[in-house]
């Protein structure tokens, strides 16, 4: 592998085509080569003539060189070459030829000059010259003999690998047959294990039914990669040099009798580089526990967001008495607050600044700030910014922060804008909605810091979770004009009462995904689990995330490829999402020693479906002590086996003794218990005032009192699941109050399970 040298090539081919203005370019055909050989990624004998070069006796001079490319039985591949020839089949730029011996180079002349004629007949633009191949034996159009493999540039995470099935077959496998590698980092070690354990592409490397002797050489494959990877990292966005190697893409590499070669490739530089801005961090803890504050937008006589503001912080408990403020051009009291005619005219630096102006005003209010140096920390909530189509606005407050962040004291930090704002558990509220509509200050969740490019996210999480779990910190970032979700990561490293952080984010900011991944690692070492959710999974979703927040979606299969490398546990939907904070925030203290889950249900539909979906899970085998316990309670035609069926006719105390017999068996890791509450065995219903049972949940006989008792008894981690309708919510209620996290169905209990385990083990891999 010679990186190296590559730039060097790179810096050359840059040298010479890179306009002006600094636009991307392409490389041709040959120019890849070039560059292949320089990397030492092996491609297929050729003879390229320019344009300018085939006129005349210079045609037939190629064509003398090109000639002697062919094969025993005269079989030569002819090329039309140009940047912007990307696809040289459609454009008729592709023959395989079999030349005459008595005048091969007369023959390869004449097809050289049909081809260009063919390609002014068509239109074809930018034809740069012809390319003699040498025929590279292969079996095209077959699943596992030609390989797609490419160096992408991710505009957030940076540089990635992609391998897949190569050739006219690549878009028809799509995403199914494609292996997303981050670059940073990755050996042919790692490469060949993914390959491995790829479901389709192992096709490739692996013995199969189809193949006695895998068809490509996988070292040969992974050592490819393994190159373009570091040329990947050392000519990206992130790197010292002036331009980046956007993509180098290898459509298709095929496995030849001599090994893996490349038969074609396109690539493509650019002047684009990442930003580079270091933001006061140490500020976003004046942020988050503010002890004085100024809001804008603040209406004197009607109840508008700003107003509601107001009032949220007037009941805080983290503003300190006499330092709440407003500016107001003509009021000097609203509700008792003290207001000011202008920032000017403010009394101190306040840690918080909120405002709650329209986009064009606000402009003004938050270069003010930075001017006269009266804010620590700044919410900006309204939108209208690029996300309206007014970058111009965002560019405006941006640049004013640069100015105030590159001063000795750091400047203002700022969230939003387009965001709802921070609340921060028992300290203070910035959301825009009143309390009574949206209340706080019930349930666990101490642990968890939630984070949102959407606001109202929060606000359905809030009402969804409302005596289940409170965040230590709910946070809307919007349009991350200033800090990212990466910022708000690094905050959360150095709060050690959090164990949990999870995300929902639409897009990242250029580079800053490449900055949450190293985040995430030094997350994973101190053992804080990250929990995402990334919007703009398909084409649709990513325009619809854009026009949103105005960041970019990116490409859904990198950033998921790339986050969960780092140990990320990555939601494909937002229940899924939810379940996952739910069971990492509840079971934070609790952590599994292992994939072995015993399972214990009154459903016989449960004990099946639950098998389908372990995810990594295995089913604990249950020791002679516990199968003794459940030879006791149960009745003969129970399913003593695990997942236990223990049937409809066992009781609350049969059901409880069966789950601390799974619990204390040394075999069990992590306890899975359902009961589908509408049996007449079981007391799950609260105390009906009418008489109509005699059941009582509160009574300390009942299944969820029994229950609670046997998963407070343990160390282990345990869920319950509940599924029924509305008349046993107050069941599932005296569960989620007892911090026992609850399951409207037996297969999302499963999952989110089985990923809470791998969590676990990749944090004890880590250490």
């Amino acid at each position: 592998m010679r990186v190296g040298a590559a730039v060097e090539v790179l810096a050359g081919l840059a040298a010479r085509r890179a306009p002006v203005d600094g636009a991307a370019f392409h490389l041709n055909e040959a120019e890849v080569y070039g560059l292949l050989d320089a990397l030492g990624v092996r491609h297929g004998r050729c003879c390229f003539a320019a344009l300018a070069g085939v006129a005349g006796e210079g045609l037939e001079s190629w064509a003398r060189e090109g000639a002697q490319l062919a094969d025993g039985e005269g079989r030569l591949v002819l090329k039309l070459v140009g940047r912007e020839i990307l696809h040289k089949t459609e454009a008729g730029g592709v023959r395989v030829l079999a030349l005459p011996a008595a005048d091969a180079a007369g023959a390869l002349a004449e097809a050289g000059r049909q081809m260009l004629a063919g390609a002014r007949e068509r239109g074809v633009a930018g034809v740069e010259g012809l390319l003699a191949a040498a025929f590279v034996p292969h079996a095209a159009n077959r699943p596992g003999h030609e390989v797609l493999l490419t160096l992408k540039q991710d505009p957030a995470f940076g540089p990635c690998v992609v391998i897949g099935i190569g050739g006219t077959l690549t878009e028809w496998h799509g995403a199914a047959a494609t292996l997303v590698l981050p670059a940073a980092g990755l050996t042919a070690a790692a490469v060949e294990r993914a390959l491995r354990a790829h479901k389709r592409l192992s096709l490739l490397v692996c013995r199969s039914r189809l193949y006695a002797e895998p068809p490509v050489r996988s070292a040969e494959l992974s050592a490819a990669a393994e190159a373009l990877a570091a040329l990947g990292v050392a000519a990206g966005p992130g790197s010292d040099l002036p331009w980046t190697l956007e993509e180098l893409e290898i459509n298709p590499a095929v496995a030849g009798p001599d090994g893996l070669v490349a038969l074609d490739g396109v690539a493509r530089v650019s002047a684009r580089k990442w930003p580079r801005r270091q933001r006061p961090l140490e500020r976003v803890q004046r942020l988050m526990d503010p002890r004085s504050a100024v809001v804008f937008g603040v209406s004197a006589k009607g109840n508008n967001p700003g107003r509601i503001i107001l009032e949220n912080l007037r009941h805080s408990k983290a503003i300190e008495a006499g330092h709440l403020y407003v500016v107001h051009p003509t009021q000097t009291d609203i509700a008792g607050i003290p207001c000011f005619p202008d920032i000017a005219s403010l009394p101190e630096r306040c840690d918080l600044a909120v405002i709650a102006l329209p986009a064009a005003d606000a402009v003004v209010t938050v270069k003010e700030l930075v001017e006269h140096d009266r804010a620590a920390s700044i919410i900006l909530n309204p939108g209208g910014f690029a996300e309206a189509g007014r970058a111009d606005l965002a560019m405006e407050i941006e640049d004013a922060l640069a100015r105030g962040q590159a001063r000795p004291d750091g400047g203002p930090v700022m969230v939003g804008g387009n965001c709802l704002g921070i609340v921060s558990r028992d300290r203070y509220n910035t959301f825009f909605l009143p309390e009574y509509k949206l209340p706080f200050g019930h349930g666990r969740g101490e642990n968890l810091a939630l984070v949102s490019q959407s606001g109202a996210y929060l606000v359905t999480f809030t009402s969804n979770f409302d005596g289940q779990i409170e965040p230590r910190a709910s946070i809307s970032f919007g349009n991350q004009m200033d800090l990212t979700v990466s910022d708000f990561l690094a905050h959360y490293l150095q709060e050690p009462a959090v164990n949990v952080f999870a995300c929902y984010v639409e897009g990242f900011r250029d580079g800053d995904g490449a900055r949450f991944l190293e985040q995430a690692k030094l997350a994973k070492a101190r053992g804080l689990r990250v929990v995402m959710f990334k919007a703009g999974r398909t084409a649709l979703g990513a325009q619809a995330a854009a026009s949103h927040t105005a960041s970019l979606a990116g490409d859904y299969a990198v950033a998921r490829a790339c986050l969960e490398g780092v140990g990320v546990t990555v939601a494909e939907s937002l229940d899924e999402f939810e379940d996952l904070i739910r069971t990492f925030t509840l079971l934070a203290d609790r952590p599994a020693g292992g994939p072995r889950v015993g399972i214990i249900s009154n459903a016989g539909f449960e004990c099946s479906t639950v098998t389908d979906e372990l995810g990594g899970l295995e089913l604990a085998r249950l020791d002679d002590v516990a199968r003794a316990v459940l030879d006791a309670a149960l009745p003969p035609f129970a399913h003593r086996l695990n997942p236990v069926d223990c049937t409809p006719m066992a009781d609350s105390k049969a059901f409880a003794d069966c789950c601390a017999a799974i619990l204390a068996c040394p075999g069990v890791d992590i306890g899975l218990f359902s009961a589908v509450p509408v049996t007449g065995a079981m007391d799950t219903l609260p105390v009906d005032p009418a008489g109509s049972h005699r059941e009582d949940i509160a009574s300390a006989d009942s299944l969820p009192s029994r229950l609670l008792r046997v998963i407070a008894a343990s160390a282990k981690p345990a869920v319950v699941v509940v599924d029924s309708g509305d008349l046993y919510q107050p069941l599932r209620r005296r569960f989620e109050a007892a911090g026992v996290p609850v399951f409207r169905k037996i297969d999302r209990a499963a999952r989110a399970l089985a990923a809470f385990c791998r969590a676990h083990c990749r944090d004890e891999e880590g250490h």
